[in-house]
């Protein structure tokens, strides 16, 4: 039983190292989309709050002016930010199940450890 816990427990962690290093890396690609992304957001809503102060057209609701970037802004750049996005998103739900299991699997091999050791009775200081 412990050596069947401690095996899930250093796969769990494997795992958990493997991906926080791709949410390392995931971030880093994000970074510059991102930016890139709302700088053409800002670009284009200051866009329409010029025309709305110079040509008295309606400045439309902030879902709108959402809505309207998104549909301006290029479908590569756009595509692959918000498939970085999902990545993210999922590689963080991951890391948090992996947490769960490898905080289970600790109290399972330590409830076990502490059982084993109860089961021998008391050991001499020097024999730890």
């Amino acid at each position: 039983m412990i050596a069947d816990a401690s095996r899930r427990l250093l796969a769990a962690a494997h795992e958990l190292n493997d991906l926080s290093g791709k949410l390392v890396e995931i971030e880093r690609q994000l970074e510059p989309v991102e930016d890139q992304v709302n700088g053409f957001i800002e670009s284009f809503v200051a866009d329409l709050w010029e025309d709305h102060v110079k040509h008295e057209v309606k400045f439309p609701p902030e879902a709108v002016r959402s809505a309207l970037a998104h549909q301006a802004i290029d479908v590569e750049i756009y595509a692959r930010y918000r498939a970085l996005k999902r990545t993210r998103v999922r590689l963080k739900q991951r890391l948090s199940d992996l947490r769960e299991i490898v905080a289970a699997q600790r109290s399972i091999v330590s409830a076990a450890k502490t059982e084993l050791e109860a089961s021998e009775g008391p050991q001499p200081q020097w024999s730890r």
